[in-house]
């Protein structure tokens, strides 16, 4: 009996130690077949792989190995046949199914390819993943008329025909059937009102592509006009209107939506936010008017009140800008258009008698100084606005900018101590962001270099150094360099310093005059180059442009020997577009740069502005 016993338990362990080494042995000889797959040798990949299934007929992973391999040796009859063979096997698997159809498709036989896709619908008619699965065969055949029909049939069995609206509408935009698209997310959104951010988001990424927002629109105003209480449609129409820069459709919508579903204004408030945004004043001002006239105890009136003089604002700054002279690097104040922010300041004035002990009575205030002192050229005026904001709140958000205006007022004043206390306010204010808190520095650091204590310049502005990520950095070093370069000559220094600060306080005359004299000192080296081109933009800022272009001329023939020659050619160039108004000689400018200086930091601009001005129509091209 004990011998029968141990018998038995010799048996069982010899068979049970076999498995593992048979397993083992397979293993390693699938291993050994991806290698040569790997290596590119397909034919002994083949082999290996082929009598592993041999062995194992029910191993997917050898299986898998194997259509795998014959697929890039275009054996497609033999893919066939196994792949056959092995549905004859597992008839409720879809992905053979698939699988089959997309090999007879690589064999070029998509009649087939197509009825054994229509087969395995007859066979799974009822279960909504196989129309996924055999839509995603197909899309990778780039079938994709079979595929929308396959997941248009999959649409109609589901419960949930939506989700298969996401798939359908994702590959109509693919295949440039935007109306289609449309046509299906509408229709989600006519069955789930929730889907309205993810359905958006969608159509964002391919609405810019040709004839997709005409498409689109065409279709939400049908579906908006079918379904007037769904307000999907209605915000989404008003964006699509946003999105094609037709602000005042857009404009007529959200006062629909704000009728039929009133919110105090909220999305008239929004739609302003947005056009002010994107510069279409006019649909702003409308919208932050209707919002404060209609609803005067909203929430969002305040806010519609400070959009509005801000709107009115920007209408203004634009129509300034258009004269075309932020372009040149100094400029005196233009009060051009002083005259005309009247009314803008008004409505500031209008916006403090209303609400007081609000944030909107800073920005307000703050404002209303920016234009005095940016527009008006009234420092006196629009001291007393910026005091008005830090004397009410130093923990305003407007406080930091304020106390650095007043800053800017005190240096043309000529009182730098107070400017510089000024700016350590800046500095210590906690309400200040890193770019103010680093220019504030910057700017403490430039005082007293103009003050000729440039050992303390250079204390001060190596903590504006540390930090590599903010754009106030590069002035930092820029101005440390030149004092660490500079310094043994130190009376050339501070004159250089006192015509910088001459600069600062837009006293051109002046300072060119130091520029001038630094300029033909040869023995400066960088003082030397950076007044000379110094002197170039004192002239220019002056308005005298053809000594402005003698000047920079001079400067760009010395080339490498000059560091701010590539600069000269660059500021060249935009002295013929903007103020001789030579396209051609502007343009030969710009690439006269790009030539001769391809390390230079101006190439990008040059680049746009050669593309503005052969787009342009000239009477001098």
């Amino acid at each position: 009996m004990k011998f029968r016993i141990l018998t038995c338990l010799f048996f069982f362990f010899t068979v049970y130690a076999t498995v593992p080494a048979q397993f083992n042995d397979l293993y390693n000889r699938l291993r050994l077949g991806q290698s040569y797959e790997q290596a590119g040798d397909l034919q002994k990949a083949k082999t290996i792989y082929e009598d592993l299934l041999r062995q194992q007929p029910d191993n997917y992973q050898f299986f898998d190995a194997l259509i795998r391999v014959y697929t890039q040796l275009k054996n497609y009859n033999e893919a066939v046949g196994i792949i056959e063979k092995r549905l004859q096997m597992n008839p409720q698997d879809v992905n053979l199914y698939g699988m089959l159809g997309s090999t007879y498709y690589l064999k070029g036989d998509e009649k087939k390819g197509n009825e054994v896709w229509d087969s395995a619908l007859k066979v799974l008619p009822d279960k909504p993943m196989a129309y996924r699965v055999l839509a995603n065969y197909a899309v990778e055949r780039r079938a994709f008329e079979k595929a929308a029909e396959i997941l248009n049939k999959g649409k109609a069995v589901s419960p949930e025909a939506y989700t298969f609206s996401f798939d359908l509408a994702n590959l109509y935009s693919i295949m440039m059937k935007y109306k289609d698209a449309a046509e299906e997310y509408c229709f989600i959104l006519s069955k789930e009102a929730d889907q309205m951010s993810l359905v958006q988001a969608r159509l964002a990424s391919y609405i810019n592509k040709p004839d997709a927002l005409s498409q689109t629109i065409e279709t939400v105003e049908k579906w908006a006009g079918d379904q007037k209480d769904n307000i999907n449609f209605s915000l989404l129409l008003g964006w699509l209107y946003m999105e094609s820069n037709d602000y005042e459709k857009a404009y007529d919508i959200y006062l629909h939506i704000d009728k039929e579903h009133s919110n105090s204004g909220a999305e008239i408030f929004s739609f302003a936010q947005k056009a002010l945004q994107e510069g279409h004043f006019d649909e702003a001002a409308k919208a932050y008017r209707k919002i404060f006239e209609t609803y005067p105890n909203s929430p969002f009136a305040p806010n519609a009140k400070i959009g509005y003089a801000k709107t009115l604002e920007a209408s203004l700054d634009k129509k300034f800008n258009l004269s075309d002279v932020n372009w040149k690097p100094f400029s005196g104040v233009n009060t051009q258009n002083s005259s005309e922010y009247s009314e803008a300041i008004q409505a500031y004035k209008d916006l403090l008698k209303d609400y007081q002990g609000m944030e909107v009575t800073n920005e307000a205030n703050f404002r209303i100084g920016v234009i005095e002192m940016d527009r008006l050229n009234d420092l006196q005026a629009a001291e007393g606005s910026f005091k008005k904001v830090v004397d009410y709140s130093v923990m305003s958000n407007f406080a930091p900018e304020s106390f650095s205006r007043l800053a800017e007022i005190e240096i043309m004043k000529g009182n730098l101590q107070l400017a510089e206390d000024y700016y350590t306010k800046v500095s210590d204010n906690p309400r200040v962001s890193g770019t103010d808190k680093n220019f504030a520095g910057y700017m403490r650091g430039r005082i007293e270099f103009w003050n000729g204590n440039f050992q303390l310049a250079s204390q001060i502005l190596s903590a504006v150094e540390n930090n590599l990520e903010d754009n106030h950095t590069n002035d930092a070093i820029e101005l440390s360099l030149l004092i660490n370069t500079s310094k043994q000559d130190s009376m050339s220094l501070l004159n250089f310093a006192k015509a910088d600060m001459l600069t600062f306080k837009k006293q051109f005359k002046e300072a060119a005059q130091f520029y001038q004299d630094l300029s033909k000192n040869e023995n400066l080296l960088t003082l030397h180059d950076l007044s000379a081109f110094r002197f170039a933009e004192m002239i220019l800022a002056q308005d005298n442009l053809p000594v402005a272009v003698e000047l920079l001329n001079g400067i760009a023939l010395q080339a490498e020997k000059n560091i701010y020659a590539d600069h000269a050619v660059y500021l060249l160039g935009q002295i013929y577009q903007y103020g001789i108004k030579d396209n051609a000689k502007a343009i030969e400018s710009y690439e006269n740069l790009l030539a001769k200086f391809p390390n230079s930091l101006y190439l990008d601009d040059a680049r746009e502005n050669i593309s503005k001005l052969k787009n342009k129509p000239s009477d001098n091209l």
